[in-house]
């Protein structure tokens, strides 16, 4: 199976940082952990490309040669992720979503004609999903009340990232929060009981991106920071 892996642009606003990026020679603030994530997730033997639309785009080439094209978008991403999935359907190509805004939005999706919802944790839904494709199932919706056990979440491909296109890289060390703030979506997204890596998996997650030559700044994901 060839796996095109998109990542939606973001529209121009004041948290965009557009001006200084430019100034900098830089294309976004940071890389998308999630769908850097399932690309983990997905089997070794599927043949993977990704490219993150905020820092270069998918060329005519890449779509001809996927077979399934698979999206993660959050709201604010809503036009760029619409568009690419009726393109997916207009092209042939099976498409596939998940990620913030298809697990709170999913008819959205649907109604823009994707064919696969992958909602919720990817560890708990990516595999059947990966199963139903590979027993040639054309579509399909998969959720999970279930949440994974993130000390068994593999490595983000940080080896996919054109690293030096972003102003800092991302590590996720929690998911889940035990507040209930009005403001955000997190508890319903992630549950209110915090879930974190061990520290033996959070210094291989940085040691790998030392590894691939990140000297620069890192943005850790912590969502009950506050706690």
């Amino acid at each position: 199976m060839k796996a095109l892996l998109l990542y939606p642009q973001f529209p121009q606003s004041f948290w965009s940082y557009d001006r200084f990026m430019e100034l900098a020679g830089l294309k976004a603030t940071i890389p998308p952990l999630g769908i850097i994530t399932v690309a983990a997730l997905l089997p070794s033997h599927w043949d993977i490309r990704f490219r993150d639309r905020n820092v270069a785009t998918e060329t005519d080439e890449d779509w001809q040669w996927c077979d399934i094209v698979i999206l993660s978008a959050m709201l604010v991403q809503k036009t760029d992720f619409q568009a690419l999935i009726r393109k997916g359907v207009r092209l042939g190509k099976l498409v596939a979503v998940g990620g913030p805004y298809p697990t709170s939005v999913p008819d959205d999706a649907l109604n823009a004609g994707a064919q696969f919802l992958v909602l919720d944790e990817g560890e708990m839904t990516i595999p059947p999903f990966v199963e139903a494709v590979e027993q040639g199932e054309t579509q399909g919706v998969f959720r999970s009340l279930e949440k994974p056990d993130v000390t068994q979440t593999p490595q983000p491909r940080f080896d996919l990232l054109q690293r030096d296109a972003y102003l800092m890289m991302a590590m996720q060390f929690s998911r889940g929060c035990p507040f209930n703030c009005e403001f955000c979506d997190i508890i319903s997204l992630y549950g209110r009981k915090p879930r974190t890596k061990d520290p033996e998996q959070a210094l291989a997650e940085l040691q790998t991106l030392y590894d691939l030559g990140w000297r620069g700044s890192l943005f850790i994901v912590d969502e009950a920071s506050i706690g």
